[in-house]
């Protein structure tokens, strides 16, 4: 068998993807690769002769000399990845995480060692990433968990304070019991805002209306941003519904206004947010290749920060590529922003000039089919007798009172087999059902199924404290008539009641 050449050898050593350093019993780097020289940002030769010290930052070079120390009094082949805490100095002073293997290799001239070296920033960065996601998971998981309960402590407190508040005559009492209130729907809306940043969830894409979750989203943020920084938020009532997750355009959302706070700074400045409506034009088709003809909702988030370079603006989709100083940013807010488009069939957009600013814009198609979104309330007439679920008894008896006293006639049930007991001995009777959806042995949404077997057309108005976890195109088939997310006021519910019964004629 004829043994390979000193040339093959030299080759597979100089177009290593990894770095290959050889270093002698002293410390001495003796050969080094071409990969070795770019990552340490060493030019061609520079680092023969050196002592590898100088590839060790300076508090880890009295470790560094005790491991190797220890390494040739007993040397044996390490495996990539056994070491931990790995740092490699560059020449320009800055630190980069690595791994690296160790192979002893005896030479007539002594003991070598040759190193292979890996740059794992890239792997850092994504493990810091999942780590942020799995305790994001965590949090969903428990802020899901607890949120059937706490909204229906929070409907209790908001409702039976309305009762309250409409029996007393005492100003100063009402005074103080719209303070509760107030109070109260504080609490609503903090829950919901942290349930739409961690709960656990598949990406939903039916047809989402982008205002509520996108506004949600910049209030959330207000309190994060800097003061200096001012956050305006405007939309058009016509900006269409899309075919996107709810949830990942909060996302989205989070994303832009945090890149655009930090291009600001520690400076005065503003950050635009605005949603409106887009008809695709010529020019448009022509500056993007595989864009779609027809109308988009644009979302648009601008800054007044000092602006991209046209270089910097070509590299911004590409992921961990980021102009911000270490521990500002990972490179991946535009990547994630990018990606989160493209799934929902649409694109980026970013203008942006030096010294003036910058502006994000996202274009998503309009959806074919309308946004399933709260009901809606025309203030008319009356409706007339509604089934009304809640396993909670105190909501239960609440929302008896409150439709009772907007004119309804009320049965109520705080068990739904009990209420399809009572629908099936008279389904002609009843004009709509109001259900929870999560309650024990039959869910809400089962409920409606059996209701809508027994009368077709029949109105479901489905109440849950977790509408946006609820897929659309899902809520479609079942044949339920609207959503009142939980926990929500009286006038609320009766809104909602009566511009089901007032349309169900």
């Amino acid at each position: 068998m004829k043994t390979p050449s000193l040339d093959l050898f030299k080759l597979a050593f100089e177009s290593s993807p990894s770095g290959k350093l050889v270093t002698d019993d002293a410390g001495t780097i003796l050969l080094a690769n071409k990969e070795t020289e770019r990552l340490f940002g060493y030019g061609p030769g520079e680092l023969i002769g050196r002592p590898v010290d100088a590839l060790v930052p300076q508090r880890l070079r009295q470790r560094h000399a005790e491991d190797r120390q220890s390494f040739h009094g007993a040397p044996q082949a390490r495996r990539m990845g056994a070491g931990r805490d790995l740092y490699g100095l560059r020449k320009d002073g800055t630190e980069i995480p690595i791994e690296i293997g160790l192979n002893p290799v005896q030479t007539p001239d002594g003991l070598r060692i040759l190193t292979s070296i890996v740059d794992i920033s890239a792997r850092r960065t994504l493990e810091a990433q999942l780590r942020q996601a799995q305790k994001l998971e965590a949090v969903g998981t428990l802020a899901g968990g607890i949120a059937h309960d706490f909204n229906n402590l929070l409907r209790s407190i908001i409702g039976y304070t309305e009762l309250a508040s409409d029996a007393v005559t005492d100003p100063s009492v009402r005074a103080d019991l719209d303070q509760v209130r107030k109070a109260a729907a504080r609490g609503q809306e903090l829950v919901l805002r942290m349930l739409a940043f961690s709960r656990p969830s598949e990406p939903q894409r039916g047809p989402t209306s982008l205002a509520a979750p996108c506004r949600e989203a910049v209030d959330l943020l207000r309190s994060t941003i800097p003061s200096l920084i001012e956050i305006r938020w405007r939309s058009a009532d016509e900006a269409p519904a899309v075919r996107a997750d709810g949830t990942q355009m909060q996302q989205v959302v989070m994303n832009l206004v945090t890149n655009a706070a930090q291009a600001i700074g520690d400076a005065c400045g503003c950050v635009d947010v605005s949603l409106a409506p887009f008809r695709a034009t010529e020019a448009f088709l022509a500056a993007h290749p595989g864009a779609i003809g027809g109308l988009y909702a644009r979302l648009s988030v601008s800054d007044t920060g000092p602006g991209m370079s046209e270089e910097t603006r070509q590299h911004a989709f590409e992921p961990f590529y980021t102009t911000k100083p270490v521990g500002k940013g990972t490179g991946l807010g535009l990547s994630v922003v990018h990606g989160i488009a493209q799934a929902a069939g649409g694109l980026v957009h970013i203008d942006s000039r030096v010294g003036v600013g910058t502006t994000v814009h996202v274009y998503l198609p309009a959806a074919e089919a309308p946004a399933l979104a709260p009901v809606v309330s025309p203030d008319t007439a009356t409706g007339p007798h509604v089934l009304f679920v809640d396993d909670e008894e105190a909501i239960k008896e609440l929302s008896r009172r409150q439709l009772e006293n907007a004119g309804f006639r009320v049965t109520a049930f705080s068990s739904s087999l009990k209420a399809l007991e009572e629908f099936r001995q008279q389904p002609d009777d009843f004009a709509l059902l109001v259900t929870d959806n999560t309650m024990p042995k039959m869910s809400g949404l089962q409920l409606a199924q059996e209701v809508l077997a027994l009368r077709p057309g029949m109105r479901v108005l489905l109440v849950s404290g977790l509408v946006d976890m609820l897929a659309p195109e899902v809520i479609y088939e079942r044949g339920i008539s609207g959503l009142l997310r939980k926990p929500h006021t009286g006038a609320q519910l009766v809104a909602a009641a009566r511009a089901l019964t007032d349309t169900s004629s």
